[in-house]
Protein backbone atom coordinates (compact mmCIF):
# COMPACT_ATOMS: atom_id res chain seq x y z
CA UNK A 1 0.00 0.00 0.00
CA UNK A 2 2.15 3.10 -1.20
CA UNK A 3 -0.38 5.73 -2.25
CA UNK A 4 -3.96 7.08 -0.45
CA UNK A 5 -6.88 4.88 -2.11
CA UNK A 6 -10.21 6.78 -2.12
CA UNK A 7 -12.30 5.02 0.86
CA UNK A 8 -15.62 5.16 0.36
CA UNK A 9 -16.80 4.74 3.78
CA UNK A 10 -14.82 8.38 5.38
CA UNK A 11 -16.47 6.89 8.59
CA UNK A 12 -14.37 4.72 9.31
CA UNK A 13 -13.25 3.78 12.75
CA UNK A 14 -10.57 1.81 13.96
CA UNK A 15 -9.67 0.71 17.49
CA UNK A 16 -6.05 1.57 17.70
CA UNK A 17 -4.34 -0.45 20.95
CA UNK A 18 -2.27 1.52 23.20
CA UNK A 19 -0.57 0.78 26.52
CA UNK A 20 -0.67 2.94 29.92
CA UNK A 21 1.42 2.77 32.72
CA UNK A 22 1.99 4.91 36.15
CA UNK A 23 4.99 6.64 35.87
CA UNK A 24 6.80 8.78 38.54
CA UNK A 25 5.12 12.14 37.33
CA UNK A 26 1.81 10.83 35.97
CA UNK A 27 0.97 8.51 33.35
CA UNK A 28 2.91 7.42 30.41
CA UNK A 29 0.61 6.57 26.64
CA UNK A 30 2.09 4.25 24.14
CA UNK A 31 0.83 3.04 20.72
CA UNK A 32 3.99 0.72 19.66
CA UNK A 33 2.19 0.41 16.23
CA UNK A 34 2.55 3.87 15.39
CA UNK A 35 5.32 4.76 17.78
CA UNK A 36 3.23 7.23 19.36
CA UNK A 37 4.27 8.43 22.52
CA UNK A 38 2.57 10.97 25.18
CA UNK A 39 1.47 11.56 28.95
CA UNK A 40 -0.71 12.94 31.14
CA UNK A 41 -1.08 13.91 35.12
CA UNK A 42 -3.85 11.47 35.13
CA UNK A 43 -5.19 8.19 33.92
CA UNK A 44 -7.98 10.24 32.03
CA UNK A 45 -5.43 13.04 30.59
CA UNK A 46 -2.85 10.25 29.36
CA UNK A 47 -5.97 8.71 27.08
CA UNK A 48 -6.97 11.85 25.78
CA UNK A 49 -3.49 12.85 25.01
CA UNK A 50 -2.60 9.62 23.27
CA UNK A 51 -6.41 9.68 20.83
CA UNK A 52 -5.71 13.26 20.28
CA UNK A 53 -1.80 12.31 19.26
CA UNK A 54 -2.82 9.06 17.20
CA UNK A 55 -5.44 11.23 15.04
CA UNK A 56 -3.14 14.08 14.24
CA UNK A 57 -0.75 11.19 12.97
CA UNK A 58 -3.33 9.78 10.83
CA UNK A 59 -4.51 13.40 9.85
CA UNK A 60 -0.79 14.20 8.87
CA UNK A 61 -0.12 11.01 7.55
CA UNK A 62 -3.32 11.24 4.80
CA UNK A 63 -2.56 15.02 3.93
CA UNK A 64 1.07 13.66 3.12
CA UNK A 65 -0.03 10.62 1.14
CA UNK A 66 1.09 7.81 3.42
CA UNK A 67 -2.75 6.94 5.31
CA UNK A 68 -2.26 3.71 3.79
CA UNK A 69 1.22 2.25 4.91
CA UNK A 70 0.30 3.74 8.78
CA UNK A 71 -2.93 1.72 8.25
CA UNK A 72 -0.70 -1.56 7.69
CA UNK A 73 1.07 -0.91 10.52
CA UNK A 74 -2.04 -1.54 12.41
CA UNK A 75 -2.93 -4.47 10.43
CA UNK A 76 -5.77 -2.88 7.98
CA UNK A 77 -5.52 -4.96 4.63
CA UNK A 78 -7.30 -3.85 1.66
CA UNK A 79 -9.04 -6.48 -0.76
CA UNK A 80 -11.71 -6.00 -3.47
CA UNK A 81 -10.74 -2.59 -2.98
CA UNK A 82 -12.28 -2.80 0.50
CA UNK A 83 -10.43 -2.01 3.75
CA UNK A 84 -10.55 -5.34 5.81
CA UNK A 85 -10.03 -4.90 10.04
CA UNK A 86 -8.56 -8.06 11.53
CA UNK A 87 -10.36 -9.27 14.38
CA UNK A 88 -7.65 -8.24 17.36
CA UNK A 89 -7.01 -9.55 21.34
CA UNK A 90 -4.92 -8.86 23.96
CA UNK A 91 -3.44 -12.00 24.58
CA UNK A 92 -0.66 -12.06 27.90
CA UNK A 93 1.48 -14.55 28.80
CA UNK A 94 2.96 -15.86 32.39
CA UNK A 95 6.87 -15.71 32.85
CA UNK A 96 8.59 -17.08 35.69
CA UNK A 97 10.81 -14.46 36.98
CA UNK A 98 14.05 -15.78 38.77
CA UNK A 99 14.85 -14.41 41.96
Amino acid sequence: MKKNARYKNENLVLSVPFVVKKSKSGYMAECLDLNIVTQGKNLKEARKNITEAINLHMKSASELGILDNELEKLGVVRKNNKLEIPDSELVRTPIRIPI
